[in-house]
Formats: structure tokens, C-alpha cells, sequence
């Protein structure tokens, strides 16, 4: 008795290298799981709006805002941290454009905090105050331990009272 010949030879899985015998590139474990960075599903960048024009107009607001970070928390703390990122002001999916007036230079932690208080908003749920990155560094509010120049709850959007901003 003959058995079915594979359609496609196994490889090793590109994280852990066990073999993948599904004609993909990684094993169960260490497949994209749906809503990640890297699901298909979202889109490519200019698909998402994200092409050459983006990376023109990107240019001109890091220009404009003299690559400093422009999020809230650093301009009313005075912190002068550098910009990695363009950010909307009001998020795209909440109706905001690609206006360069509804655009900032941020850096990448503000980015980060800023996106985790309107997901968490979003949920209907507060930031945590303090939390673990999994490798033993404590993040406050968003904000890695010792990444910035000042950290803490008004640097992370969250006023007296604690209103998220």
C-alpha cells in the first residue's frame, strides 16, 4: 500500500524551527493571531492609507513641529523629548482626517500611552496605574521606567480626579 505523497515538503518553523508541514512559514504556536500587527487583514499601509503621500505629509508635520514630541502631557510638563512618529490628534477611525492641523509629531512612548488610553476608553475601561512589561521593568500609566524624562499619571493623559484627557 502506497501512501499520499505531502503536496509540500515540511520546512522549520521561522521562530522555533519545528517543522511546519501546512506550507506555511510557522508552527501553531507562533502563527499571526487575527486583529495582530501583522494580520493580514488589516490591510498593507497603503492600503490603510499609509503610502508615499502619508510619508510626504509625515516629513512636513516632524518639519513643522521641529521633531520634538507635541503630545499634551509634554507640552504642559515642558519636556522636551524627540519624536519618532506622526500622530492624529483624533483618530481616524473616530472621524479624524489628514489634515496636517489634526496632526503631531509624538515620541514613540507617547504614542504608545496615547493609544492604549483610547483603547482602554474605547472599552469603557481606566488605565491601571501601575503594571509589569513581562521582563520585570513596571510601566506607570503607559510608560516604561526610566524610557523618559518625566513619568507618571499627568504624563500619561490622566488629570486630577482621574479623567483621562
Amino acid at each position: 500500500m502506497r501512501l499520499p505523497m505531502p503536496s509540500i515538503a515540511p520546512k522549520p518553523c521561522s521562530v522555533c524551527r519545528r517543522l511546519v508541514v501546512d506550507g506555511t512559514s510557522r508552527c501553531d504556536e507562533h502563527k499571526v493571531k487575527a486583529g495582530a500587527f501583522a494580520d493580514r487583514s488589516r490591510g498593507t499601509r497603503h492600503e490603510r492609507g499609509y503610502g508615499a503621500q502619508w510619508g510626504k505629509l509625515r516629513a512636513m508635520v516632524m518639519r513643522r513641529d521641529g521633531g520634538i514630541c507635541r503630545c499634551a502631557q509634554c507640552q504642559q510638563t515642558g519636556a522636551v523629548v524627540r519624536a519618532d512618529e506622526v500622530d492624529h490628534r483624533v483618530p481616524k477611525h473616530l472621524g479624524g482626517t489628514d489634515d496636517p492641523a489634526n496632526l503631531q509629531a509624538i515620541s514613540r512612548a507617547c504614542h504608545r500611552a496615547k493609544t492604549a488610553r483610547e483603547a482602554a476608553a474605547a472599552r469603557g475601561v481606566g488605565l491601571p496605574a501601575t503594571a509589569t512589561d513581562g521582563g520585570g521593568g513596571r510601566i506607570f500609566a503607559g510608560y516604561r521606567q526610566g524610557t523618559d524624562l518625566k513619568a507618571g499619571f499627568s504624563r500619561a493623559g490622566v488629570s486630577e480626579g482621574g479623567v483621562v484627557q
